[in-house]
C-alpha cells in the first residue's frame, strides 16, 4: 500500500526534472560589452585626472587612446565632449615649452653684485650655422643693456647704424636709436634698454632690420615671447 502511494510521487518528479528549462548560455556579446565598458570607465578616470591636473598631452593620447578602442561606450561620449578642448591646449602648451627653450639664461659674479643676461638667437641662421644673438644684459657697475650680437661677422654702419627699424609682432616698424661700442666688440647696443624691454615683455616676436659687411641687409626675427623676467630680478630703478 505504501509502494502505491510513493510511486505517483516520484513519477510527478520525474516529470517535474524532466520540463525544467536549462539556463541560457553566458552572451559573449554582453561580456564583451561589459568588459569594454570596465577598461574605458578606467581609462577616463585617468584621463580626467590628466586634464584636471594640466598635463593636457597626456591627457590627450589618453583621451585618442579611449575614443579609438572603446569607441561604443559612454566613457568615449565622455572624452569627446572635452577632447577638442584639451587639445588646443595641449598644442598651446607645447608652443610655450618651445618658445622658453629660445632662452638661455646666465648669472656669474662680477664686482659689486652678479651680472645676469638672458640671450636668443634669431630665428634664421646667417651663414651656416652662424646667427644673430639678442642679449639682455643686468650688470652691477654698467646698468641695464639691450644688445645685438653676432657670430663671425661685423655690422655694417656704412649706411647709418644711429637708428635700427623695430618691429613688436605686427606693429609698424619704430626707429630706436642704436650705438657700436667704441671698444669694437661685434654688437650694437639699442640705447632705450627700458622701453625696448617692456615692449618685448608684451611681444610673441621682434623683427630688426640690420646690416652687415659681405651680407647685406636683413631683417631678424627673434621669437621672443617665452622670455621669462623673473630670471632678471635686478631691474633698474625708475
Amino acid at each position: 500500500m505504501r509502494a502505491h502511494f510513493l510511486l505517483p510521487i516520484a513519477i510527478s518528479l520525474g516529470l517535474l526534472a524532466c520540463s525544467k528549462t536549462p539556463a541560457p548560455p553566458p552572451d559573449p556579446v554582453a561580456i564583451a560589452k561589459a568588459d569594454a565598458d570596465a577598461k574605458a570607465n578606467k581609462q577616463l578616470a585617468l584621463y580626467e585626472q590628466m586634464r584636471a591636473g594640466g598635463s593636457a598631452d597626456i591627457a590627450v593620447n589618453l583621451g585618442d587612446e579611449i575614443v579609438k578602442t572603446y569607441p561604443n561606450t559612454a566613457a568615449a561620449a565622455q572624452v569627446q565632449k572635452t577632447l577638442g578642448e584639451v587639445r588646443e591646449k595641449a598644442k598651446r602648451d607645447s608652443e610655450s615649452k618651445r618658445l622658453a627653450r629660445l632662452w638661455a639664461y646666465n648669472n656669474v659674479p662680477e664686482a659689486g653684485g652678479t651680472q645676469y643676461s638672458a640671450a636668443i638667437a634669431s630665428r634664421e641662421s646667417l651663414q651656416g650655422n652662424a646667427r644673430i644673438r639678442l642679449v639682455l644684459r643686468q650688470h652691477p657697475k654698467w646698468g641695464q643693456s639691450v644688445y645685438l650680437l653676432l657670430d663671425n661677422a661685423t655690422f655694417d654702419c656704412s649706411k647709418g647704424c644711429a637708428t635700427l627699424p623695430v618691429a613688436f609682432d605686427d606693429a609698424p616698424a619704430q626707429r630706436m636709436k642704436a650705438t657700436i661700442p667704441p671698444t669694437g666688440e661685434p654688437a650694437l647696443f639699442i640705447d632705450d634698454n627700458k622701453g625696448f624691454i617692456a615692449k618685448l615683455e608684451k611681444a610673441q616676436k621682434v623683427s630688426i632690420d640690420v646690416n652687415l659687411f659681405k651680407i647685406g641687409a636683413r631683417t631678424e626675427v627673434f621669437e621672443v615671447g617665452g622670455y621669462d623676467a623673473s630670471k632678471m630680478p635686478d631691474k633698474p630703478k625708475k
